[in-house]
């Protein structure tokens, strides 16, 4: 049965993976913020881009580490990837401290957070993304994630809610997400079921 479940585990982590996020780049909605003058906002999609940089490498870490992970929203267990995410991080802070303003900063910043496991954070980061556009698709799939990783299934759901609304593809990514979710629990009672005979 164990056997069976992991292959099966593996099987639909090959498939995420193999697809991998989609990463947001900056839009060109992205609005100046009346505290941020141009050289500022230069300096933010500067900050911005060299994160996305790190993000990207650690993503390709990650991929070859975290690869027995049937969930893509789990924090990386690869330490080199962390730190690629941290640089991250560091960029993206630095961004939105340039331009408040700055929504796919706030999301990929919120994205990296959670990879670290840093899951407050991470949903701040997403409702910063959110309250800026409210309509931030990859944003509420992320934070949809985040719900998961956290076990809140029914605000993950919410999210899905809102996704299916909007007609966005990243429902299916988040609908994907969530039905990996019930089938490790599910598999997580038989299991349990299992030791208690």
């Amino acid at each position: 049965m164990k056997s069976i479940r992991l292959l099966l585990l593996l099987t639909i982590a090959s498939l995420l993976f193999s697809a991998g996020p989609i990463l947001s780049a900056p839009s060109s909605e992205t609005k100046e913020s009346p505290k941020a003058d141009k050289a500022s906002v230069k300096e933010a999609t500067e900050e911005y881009n060299q994160g996305v940089g790190h993000m990207d490498k650690a993503r390709q870490i990650a991929i070859v580490g975290d690869s027995a992970f049937a969930y893509n929203y789990r924090a990386t267990a690869s330490a080199k990837a962390g730190r690629e995410y941290e640089k991250a991080v560091e960029n993206f802070v630095k961004a939105t401290e340039l331009n408040p303003e700055y929504k796919e900063a706030h999301n990929n910043l919120g994205f990296c957070y959670r990879k670290l496991g840093k899951l407050a954070e991470s949903l701040a980061a997403y409702d910063k993304a959110i309250k800026l556009d409210k309509d931030f698709a990859q944003a509420r799939e992320y934070r949809g994630e985040t719900y998961l990783a956290m076990g809140e299934l029914e605000k993950a759901e919410a999210e899905l809610a809102q996704l299916i609304q909007l007609e966005s593809l990243y429902a299916d990514t988040l609908a994907q997400a969530i039905k990996l979710y019930r089938l490790n629990e599910f598999s997580r009672k038989m299991d349990n079921s299992e030791t208690d005979q």
